[in-house]
């Protein structure tokens, strides 16, 4: 009998082990594992009664002898020695599965160190079907779920943008998991057929190659929202981070009773950052809100697009009427649920982009983020917005953890690459440029040539740059490199080079006259310098608040000479933004009113503006002043030579 209850139970653990690995990538339920060990409890008190009662003999099957009568080896076939030594074998072999075919042994445990065990990146969901409204509906689930996990505060999780590069992969879960720097993915599969609607997902640890949670759904569509964050509940219990009380309560919210709607409203979430562009994200949300006017959702979405597009003049349609439809999406968003952090995100926005009112957007933006901890977007927006409030050290703190939330996205990464060299940090700025770099497997211009002007500002070594300029006009389309010729040609000297490439259309007509005059044609600069002139004062004329205007008008004006008038408008661009309205645009219009004072030979009025310039966070630089030939009306001046003199990049 304790033969058979040795059998029994280490047979039990091999199939109960086998189940675990095998199961989940079958797509089978984690209801189904349970099952079986209910099975395997209730079949163990059965199997010691049979042991008791009945042995095997040459005869067959028969009742037990009597207590203290020897039974041969030939009366327990199943319970033998041979039998439970294969056994114990099996169950090494299981046990030492996991290690075993880990395929990069102890490096892979290396390369996992120091990662957070609550880290996730949701993979791009299958769908069943290649149609477009299958892959139309996997990548809204997919979208979806993404959103209920970025809620949880104890997780991390990788944003949408950093794993679609994932779709179709042939890479390994231990490969991706490395590349996005968490320790496990999520993966499924997604079928819609009528209002039936089937997932299949499971949880991996990517380590360990071990499935931690997987289930499959088979729901009625109108029941989407419910799996969506059961999904999200059941893998924040996998990976043990607990909800709290709010996060629960967020989690559970049904956005819409509609279905429709809520159809319109995530295509034109996916839309929105597409290269279908916003117009169409707006047209579905419009199209959203007529099926649910009670929907919160396309509401707090359309006040960001308007205000983005608005922009102070910055967008694509900076007038009052796009700003107005900012703020009516954003006050029935108000009216239907004041206190949503999508409602304060909204808030956030329309501060930011329609008024410029970084404080009030900064405070929304921090209500928003304690419910969405994980908004790798929402963590970039209080980054921006703290920058442009001088709060250098902690925007560059949110934007890094954006980036580290989203380790693939290019536009993050050279925005925190930009803000590094403009805090002149050029460990990070080094750092972060190799990583865009690597986004771009080394075949974006624009990461390249972003690589040219880093190299510029931080140590205007000709050599250098000309070095990588080569290697860039080698590899790329000459339309591609775009102004970067034309700046080589400026910090070389080849005046004449420069020239002839702005008449080859590659400049607009101010960069015609510019040209001219380092050439000595002044009299046809004038020319270009009045169109320039011209083309500035239509810009104000158009928008008041255009401070980089200003400053074009004031250098037009110092260009033709008249000095008045050019220093009077350039400090009209400070006036308008000023460093105590924007910490990122304010060192800009200094700059502007620092040349055209240096250009109408208040060159005290220069320094001073140029070395206040150095002592903050701005585009200007020791190894700018030093390469770039504009400032050369200051180089015999003492005071300039001091400031450029020899020694370490700053």
């Amino acid at each position: 009998m304790f033969r058979v209850a040795t059998v029994y139970l280490g047979t039990g653990f091999v199939v109960l082990e086998a189940a675990d690995m095998i199961l989940p990538r079958l797509g089978m339920p984690d209801w189904t594992i349970t099952f079986i060990m209910i099975l395997l409890g209730l079949g163990f008190p059965i199997s010691i009664g049979l042991a008791w009662t009945f042995q095997f003999t040459p005869e067959g099957l028969k009742r037990s002898p009597k207590s203290g009568e020897k039974q041969g080896a030939e009366a327990k076939p199943l319970t033998g020695n041979g039998i439970i030594i294969i056994l114990l074998m099996l169950i090494l072999g299981v046990l030492s599965y996991p290690t075993f075919f880990n395929s990069s042994g102890s490096n892979t445990d290396s390369a996992f160190s120091g990662l957070d065990p609550k880290s996730v990146a949701v993979l791009p969901f299958t769908p069943f079907t290649k149609t477009d409204e299958d892959q139309s509906f996997a990548d809204g689930v997919h979208d979806d779920i993404l959103t209920q996990l970025s809620k949880i505060g104890e997780l991390k999780v990788i944003s949408r943008t950093s794993v679609m590069k994932y779709k179709e992969t042939t890479k390994s879960i231990p490969d991706i998991a490395q590349e996005l720097g968490v320790m496990n993915l999520l993966e499924g599969s997604v079928r819609r057929a009528g209002d039936q609607v089937r997932v299949v997902a499971q949880l991996i640890n990517a380590q360990t190659d071990e499935h931690l949670w997987a289930e499959t759904y088979d729901r009625e569509y109108a029941d989407i929202f419910t799996l969506q964050s059961d999904v999200a509940k059941k893998i924040a219990r996998a990976l043990k981070a607990e909800l709290t009380p709010r996060e629960q309560e967020y989690i559970d919210v049904k956005p819409t009773e509609n279905q429709k709607a809520w159809e319109l409203y995530t295509r034109g979430q996916l839309l929105e950052n597409s290269d279908i562009g916003s117009d169409s994200a707006i047209t579905l949300y419009e199209q959203a809100i007529l099926l649910d006017p009670e929907f919160l959702l396309p509401f707090t979405r359309l006040a960001k697009v308007q205000a983005f597009a608005y922009f102070d003049g910055s967008g694509r349609d900076p007038s009052p009427e796009r700003l107005k439809k900012a703020e009516v999406a954003l006050e029935r968003a108000i009216s239907i649920d004041h206190d949503a952090p999508e409602t304060h995100l909204a808030q956030g926005y329309f501060h930011y982009y329609g008024a410029r009112d970084y404080q009030q957007a900064l405070d929304a933006f921090y209500i928003a983020q304690e419910r969405q901890p994980n908004n790798s977007d929402l963590l970039t927006a209080i980054g921006y917005v703290e920058r442009r409030l001088g709060q250098w050290d902690k925007s560059w703190e949110h934007l890094e953890k954006g980036v580290l939330l989203d380790p693939n996205n290019l536009s993050k990464v050279m925005e925190l690459t930009n803000t590094a060299q403009l805090m002149r940090n050029w460990e990070n700025v080094d750092k972060y440029q190799k990583h865009a770099s690597a986004i771009g497997g080394g075949n974006n211009p624009g990461v390249e040539i972003f690589r040219y002007w880093n190299t510029a500002r931080q140590y205007g070594d000709p050599d250098k740059l000309q070095k990588i300029y080569d290697e860039l006009v080698m590899r790329f389309d000459s339309d591609d490199l775009g102004l970067m010729k034309q700046w080589h040609h400026l910090f070389t000297r080849d005046y004449k080079g420069g020239l002839d490439y702005s008449f080859s259309g590659q400049a607009g007509a101010g960069g015609k006259g510019f040209w001219l005059a380092l050439n000595g044609r002044e009299d046809e600069a004038a020319v270009y310098s009045d169109s320039s002139r011209m083309r500035a004062e239509e810009r104000i004329a158009e928008n008041p608040e255009d401070w980089d205007a200003y400053g074009d008008l004031g250098g037009a004006f110092g260009r033709l000479g008249r000095c008045e008038e050019a220093i009077s408008w350039a400090e009209k661009g400070v006036e308008v933004m000023p460093l105590s309205r924007d910490a990122l645009e304010g060192p800009k219009a200094l700059n502007q009113l620092a040349r055209v004072l240096m250009h109408c030979g208040d060159h005290d009025g220069a320094l001073e503006l140029i070395e206040q310039l150095l002592s903050i966070p701005s585009e200007l630089t020791v190894a700018t002043l030093r390469i770039n030939p504009i400032w050369d009306p200051l180089r015999e001046d003492p005071r300039f030579q001091q400031l450029i003199g020899e020694g370490a990049t700053s």
